[in-house]
């Protein structure tokens, strides 16, 4: 893909007008639907959530009109209610003032972040799915306070592990398995196989979708893969190591050929790896976790992932003087990847609104909540402790004599709110652009921290005969559109209790990872590539490739795109996950970016370098507390 010029870009963007007067042609429009999780087509940040905060960013817009009305006053302002901005409000009702009063802002037209619950009804049945945070990973590690947090919600791990049917996957034989497509290897393959990676495929079925039975191992699969001799003399080449590897990362220059070199590069100087299609099977594994296509893929994590072709753990800890390159105890193997609820963290932004906001829904636990009606029109009522607008972009905070002031638009009116404090929660690169008091430093290191852009798919289908026929539930398609697929997680709780056999609806998740995957360029250019990709795009071209991808697929076994897809949600996320090596003069960009600035605290996840659902917490937490001193 060409290197994107700002006007490019700009005009991207300018697709979106038409993109989003498109209605999506699955079972449940968005005219249709009742509240804002159950809308299908374009989600994430939808068309409408955005597009003035470019105008702020990149044209300078500060002029947004007169106030509409007279200053509202509250004791806190969060801005950005996702997990971190939820926490906040709640953290400073329990830390500094139990009956505040407290207004949070949104820019989109739901809460939760990217913790976003997708619903859909297909024969008359609802169906749950997330449309980003998926489950609390490895919560041994939490702090006590996002622990803390979890019980007070009622949220019980136990149960969560409990509510994983770790039996689903081998009851129906299904295994993971890598899709070659046609465009890339010659022509359409399914085949079961673990990813080409040096871990054991036991292990690493465990982390992604536990309960998969074990696929057979990739170097055993090659004869049957869709690939030349040449290829795959290479790619066992590759998977057999080489001193050549060793000697690469040895002497003088060994350190700054692995800390700074990517996972591309160095097959292509090592195992003189020329083939596009070869670069891409072997690293793309790891785009999901880079979300920077294969190109992006940096050593350090393609050793920790296991990537071919690399000396092992101990080798490299000798050879560069890093003990934490020793590989882990292989009986330590963490926390299984089981506590998901059907909708993801979803659930958790639930319970977090429903206790700021008690009219908001009616329930008794977690379990309950998955199938409460949440009233929308409770968020924001007047009268009411805490209110949650949503669809109001914040242009503009800072500290105003003892307290803070936050202006925001709201359907097209400017408006403004005055309190004791302010919780920054939302993205740091938007933080520089709207707090104009804060040092040039502080805003080049929000600006420098990052995010990546994501595209998350739910797909409900009728039926998925198909995928029982092929015996693939989860497959690594490292040429495709969509680089993953797989059935969603086999989670009942409460009243939740799907039928999930092969005649009744499931859902399947697809991820893509926007940025061109062997592109030069720096990781700013390469992220900046796929947000344009992703802005670009508009939904008739996801539901296209959607289709013609499952097709390929799983056609050859049985299935039809217009027989078996009831209904498509695309979550984008433009400026999704944290880049967790953003780096500012040499240190991480969060250090300083999530400084304290007066009576604004900053929190989200952006603000400790960690893409999780307990580093927003923390992040919250951490907010609340700073604030208890001014």
């Amino acid at each position: 893909m060409p290197n994107i010029t700002r006007r490019d870009f700009l005009n991207g963007i300018a697709l979106l007008g038409a993109a989003s007067a498109l209605k999506p042609t699955s079972a449940l429009a968005a005219s249709d639907a009742p509240y804002p999780p159950a809308l299908t087509g374009l989600r994430g940040s939808q068309p409408g959530s955005f597009e003035l905060a470019h105008n702020l960013a990149w044209a300078g817009q500060r002029d947004f009109g007169p106030l509409a009305a007279p200053p509202e006053q509250y004791d806190l302002i969060v801005i950005g209610a996702g997990i971190s901005g939820l926490s906040a409000a709640h953290f400073y009702r329990s830390q500094i003032k139990a009956d505040a009063r407290i207004l949070l802002l949104d820019n989109h037209d739901d809460f939760g972040g990217h913790a976003r619950r997708n619903e859909f009804t297909v024969d008359g049945q609802r169906y749950l799915s997330y449309g980003g945070t998926q489950s609390f990973d490895t919560p041994s590690a939490y702090s006590k306070e996002a622990l803390a947090l979890l019980k007070e919600l009622g949220i019980s791990l136990t149960r969560l592990e409990d509510a994983y049917d770790i039996d689903f996957f081998g009851q129906h034989q299904l295994t993971a398995g890598v899709f070659y497509d046609a465009a890339d290897y010659g022509r359409h393959a399914l085949i079961k196989s673990s990813p080409p990676t040096q871990g054991q495929a036991a292990r690493d079925i465990r982390q992604w979708l536990p309960g998969l039975q074990t696929p057979p191992a990739f170097r055993d699969t090659l004869a049957a893969a869709p690939l030349t001799p040449a290829q795959r003399n290479k790619l066992r080449e590759v998977l057999a190591g080489s001193k050549k590897a060793v000697a690469h990362f040895s002497g003088d220059a060994g350190e700054k050929r692995f800390y700074q070199g990517r996972y591309v590069a160095f097959l292509q100087t090592v195992y003189q790896v020329r083939d596009p299609a070869l670069l891409k099977l072997l690293s793309m594994s790891l785009a999901e976790e880079a979300a920077l296509g294969g190109n992006g893929v940096s050593l350090p994590l393609a050793q920790e992932g296991g990537l071919p072709g690399l000396p092992d753990g101990k080798t490299l800890a000798r050879l560069l003087d890093d003990d934490s390159l020793l590989p882990d105890d292989e009986d330590d193997e963490g926390d299984a990847y089981v506590y998901h609820f059907p909708d993801g963290n979803a659930t958790l932004a639930r319970l977090l609104a429903r206790r700021l906001i008690p009219s908001l829904a009616s329930f008794s636990s977690p379990e309950t909540c998955l199938t409460a009606r949440f009233d929308y029109s409770r968020l924001d009522q007047p009268g009411q402790p805490v209110r949650l607008r949503l669809s109001s972009l914040a242009v503009k905070a800072d500290n105003v004599g003892n307290g803070t002031a936050v202006q925001y638009v709201n359907q097209g009116k400017l408006h403004e709110a005055r309190a004791r404090h302010t919780v920054m929660a939302g993205w740091h690169m938007m933080a520089a652009h709207i707090i104009p008091s804060l040092g040039a430093e502080q805003k080049a290191a929000m600006r420098a921290n990052i995010k990546m852009p994501l595209l998350t798919v739910q797909v409900a289908l009728r039926r998925w005969h198909a995928i029982k026929q092929s015996g693939v539930a989860a497959a690594y398609c490292p040429g495709s559109y969509f680089q993953f697929v797989q059935m969603d997680f086999p989670v009942s709780m409460g009243n939740y209790q799907p039928d999930r056999s092969p005649d009744k609806p499931i859902t399947l998740f697809l991820s893509r990872m926007p940025c061109p995957p062997l592109a030069d360029g720096s990781v700013e250019d390469l992220l900046r590539q796929g947000r344009a990709d992703i802005l670009g795009t508009d939904f008739a071209t996801y539901e296209t490739r959607i289709r013609q991808q499952l097709a390929a697929m799983y056609g050859p076994y049985g299935f039809d795109a217009e027989r078996d897809i009831a209904a498509i949600t695309v979550n984008r996320w433009p400026h999704g996950y944290t880049y967790e090596d953003a780096m500012y003069k040499g240190r991480p960009a969060w250090q300083l970016a999530s400084k304290r600035h007066g009576r604004i605290a900053i929190a989200n996840a952006d603000a400790t370098g960690r893409a999780y659902t307990d580093a927003a917490i923390d992040a919250a937490w951490r907010a609340v507390q700073e604030l208890k001193r001014v």
